[in-house]
């Protein structure tokens, strides 16, 4: 019997026969687990969460390194676990020597930073027999006299502060106010005002440490979204949250856990202190936007998918478990709809849509893509289900972008095949825009049909008894990996294409435009950093327009992001913009199928 071992977040996929440890599995998929021990189970380094059925039982190696609680979580040590069926296997940044290569930059053309939270350093009078005020009120009273601040407001934690800030730094001090309310005060010289902008995405955390006053980037760092050991999609997350509530909490703890290392290790990364973060700006779709501040899930995953609000919300950090200066706010943009989030909004943002009366196309490819048509003042999105295909999941060799992975394919006149592979060295799989280059090669050199299928009479294709052929991409020679693209893989890419350029058809149709009267397609995301916009067009991804209409602009939510840390203006310039935009539910569109249908097949090749 054939059985698959999925390996999470790179999205790296092993077929087996026979049984087989999850250390060894992980070797052959080409992914180096950390294991100083060599897999001999002494140093407890190869740590995996591990899901599925028919397991060996936990080892003593095991017992001894993890609790029960952990255990009875599916953590297991990678060299002790034989699989003989079906699992998925989540493996932790600490247990994988190479990293996924995360996409963080992005465009920001236009940041203005106007922060309502300032800094100020003081030298306040000691107390007395003759002058006893309290330490709040002795603040305020240097602060009306210096700054014409009458009052201010604070909470427990930063009275504390205060109090403690007063006398470390014999009376000289630095204050964080965000207008009349005291955010943290600190003794010493003065400090660098810090915020942090995070991306909350499904499969990834791109996180920026920003200073207030300039709107300058410090440091960044993209990690994977540790919730991918619930599923690697929406859906997968909000079934586990309706099968057991518990998984909503747990979801929720550890994205916070990884948002808090994330950011100690960036302000460490600069001589500060977590506690220094003064404000913070987390976006991400409707459901990680709910799960991460603990709202009610369900209504997002059954018809007719309402959000639990549109507004946003500005909450003490400290109430969403974050780590930051005692007064420290996080905001967190409203939502859409129910699949379309503050991670799209930032993007339009970022992006400079609603400024414009360009007709201007959208796009923010993932797992769940968000599209958006403005013609004129009109803003119309829609959300579709496309799938991880372009993520490199359900794919035979596929994988996440990370080192190994091929990102770019050519196959010549004379059918030599070309490719270009993420940190260079032997290829370990391939990613989305290698997945997408390798069919719109193939449908040119006439080596698939316009339904995908192989002819199999073409050099390259591989054809055996009672199987599907294939193409070989790398034979399985001197050591190499072999890498092939298999019948299923054009199936699961042409699923994925078909939603999204269903989506755009339906757009289109609805504003009535026609492509040529696109004047620019923005394309966000990693994947659109690495597209390649003529194969795009080629495969029927993208209507047919002119290249050069076509841009991509990296992150664009971490820009928006960012934009909305450091700028009160453009956090009102966001809810003005999300107030403009029309929403089509897509599920419940009569036409869906017929766009559909019609937009999974491939087009005729392009005349070059």
């Amino acid at each position: 019997m054939t059985y698959s071992i999925l390996f999470e977040p790179t999205g790296n996929r092993l077929l087996c026969e026979e049984s087989i440890t999850i250390y060894e599995a992980a070797r052959l998929a080409g992914l180096n687990l950390n294991s100083e021990c060599g897999g001999k189970a002494t140093c407890g380094k190869c740590r995996v969460r591990v899901a599925g059925n028919d397991l060996s039982a936990p080892t003593k190696s095991e017992i001894g390194c993890f609790s029960a609680d952990q255990l009875a979580n599916d953590w297991r040590l990678a060299c002790c676990t034989i699989a003989t069926n079906d699992v998925t296997v989540y493996i932790p940044t600490t247990s994988l020597i190479e990293e996924q290569v995360i996409q963080v930059d992005g465009v920001l053309d236009n940041l203005d930073p106007s922060q309502g939270v300032q800094l100020f350093s003081l030298k306040v009078p000691r107390p007395s027999l003759d002058d006893q005020l309290p330490d709040l009120e002795r603040l305020t009273r240097v602060l009306n006299r210096e700054h014409s601040i009458e009052c201010v407001r604070a909470n427990l934690p930063a009275i504390r502060s205060l109090s403690e800030a007063l006398r470390a730094g014999d009376w000289r001090i630095n204050v964080a106010l965000r207008k009349d309310e005291l955010v943290a005060a600190y003794p010493g010289p003065p400090l660098t005002p810090i915020g942090l902008a995070v991306d909350v995405g499904t499969s990834k955390l791109a996180c920026y440490l920003v200073d207030l006053r300039n709107g300058q980037t410090l440091a960044t760092k993209g990690v994977s979204n540790p919730q991918i050991a619930y599923g690697e999609d929406v859906m997968s997350r909000l079934s586990a949250v309706m099968i057991d509530q518990v998984n909503a909490s747990k979801m929720q703890g550890e994205v916070i856990e990884a948002i808090n290392s994330i950011a100690d290790e960036l302000c460490e990364s600069q001589g500060l202190s977590q506690t220094d973060l003064l404000e913070l700006c987390l976006v991400g779709n409707t459901a990680m936007h709910h799960i991460l501040s603990g709202l009610p899930i369900h209504p997002l995953a059954v018809l007719p998918f309402v959000p639990a609000l549109n507004l946003p919300l500005n909450v003490p950090a400290s109430q969403l478990g974050l780590i930051a200066a005692p007064g420290a706010r996080s905001y967190l943009p409203g939502p859409l709809a129910g699949f379309i989030g503050s991670d799209h909004s930032a993007f339009l943002l970022a992006a400079d849509f609603g400024n414009s009366t360009q007709t201007r196309l959208g796009i923010d490819i993932g797992t769940n893509t968000e599209i958006t048509l403005q013609i004129g003042n009109r803003i119309v999105s829609c959300s579709t289900a496309s799938g991880p295909a372009f993520e490199g999941a359900h794919i035979r060799h596929g994988m996440r972008a990370a080192h190994g992975a091929i990102e770019r394919i050519e196959i010549d006149e004379a059918g030599k095949i070309k490719f270009d592979v993420i940190g260079g060295g032997s290829p370990r799989g391939i990613c989305g825009s290698g997945i997408l280059d390798s069919i719109a090669e193939l449908r040119s050199a006439d080596i698939i049909n316009g339904r995908g299928r192989f002819i199999v009479d073409k050099p390259g294709v591989v054809s055996r008894p009672n199987l599907h052929p294939y193409f070989e991409l790398i034979p399985k020679v001197d050591g190499n990996r072999e890498i092939i693209i298999s019948q299923e893989d054009i199936d699961q890419v042409l699923l994925a294409k078909g939603a999204i350029r269903a989506g755009i058809d339906i757009l289109l149709n609805s504003l009535d435009v026609s492509p040529h009267e696109i004047n620019e397609v923005v394309i966000a995301g990693a994947f659109g950093t690495n597209l390649d916009a003529h194969n795009a067009v080629q495969i029927g991804l993208l209507p047919r327009i002119p290249i050069n209409r076509i841009r991509a602009v990296g992150n664009a939510a971490g820009a928006g992001a960012r934009m909305m840390l450091v700028s009160e203006e453009a956090r009102l310039h966001a809810i003005d913009l999300a107030k403009k935009i029309e929403y089509i539910e897509l599920t419940v569109s009569p036409d869906f199928n017929k766009y559909f249908a019609n937009a999974v097949r491939l087009p005729a090749p392009l005349l070059t």
